[in-house]
């Protein structure tokens, strides 16, 4: 396994369970996505935080600056041990880590939902019910758009994926059809 990889669960665990003993896991974990895709978002922001040059002292006090008065100390400290520690470059991943488990500590499952044109708020909410009353857990939903499932949309839980589009179904009668022939 690759060691980023291996790192990168590592710290997401540590903060994890900070923010468990804490009693903030969500807090937390909204802190540390402002942070992150404040960064990703910023090309100029990522260029100088990830610089393997540039002083630690200078990347921290740019984070301090930032988001001193947005995020609680203990997340603020965290990204200090990261940035000391050489790996701010990993830093998305280890959130991502950490969403992962809070989200499994708070009993949410994360659903992404893939569909040919935008769901209506009442077609989420529906969604959400549903996929609630499968999972036993709350549903947290990512939306995405993708125009070549033509219609109707894929839903991906966890490691089991739901496939009602119209893309899918179209390919089920054409393989049908081929096998009569």
């Amino acid at each position: 396994m690759d060691k980023n990889v291996v790192l990168a669960r590592k710290y997401g665990r540590a903060i994890y369970e900070i923010a468990a003993e804490q009693n903030s896991l969500e807090k937390t974990g909204e802190e540390l996505h402002l942070i992150a895709d404040t960064i990703m978002g910023n090309d100029e922001l990522k260029q100088l935080l990830f610089h393997p040059l540039l002083a630690k002292d200078v990347k921290k006090d740019t984070l301090n600056k930032l988001f001193a008065d947005k995020v609680q100390p203990v997340v603020l400290q965290f990204c200090y041990v990261v940035i000391d520690k050489d790996r701010f470059t990993d830093f998305p991943a280890m959130v991502d880590v950490y969403e992962a488990l809070a989200n499994e500590g708070m009993g949410i499952e994360e659903a992404v939902v893939t569909s040919a044109l935008p769901l209506t708020k009442t077609q989420v909410e529906a969604l959400k019910a549903k996929l609630s009353e499968i999972t036993g857990k709350k549903i947290v939903m990512k939306q995405k758009v993708d125009s070549a499932l033509i219609g109707g949309f894929t839903v991906q839980v966890g490691d089991r994926l739901i496939d009602g589009s119209v893309a899918r179904q179209l390919q089920t009668l054409k393989h049908i059809m081929k096998q009569r022939d």
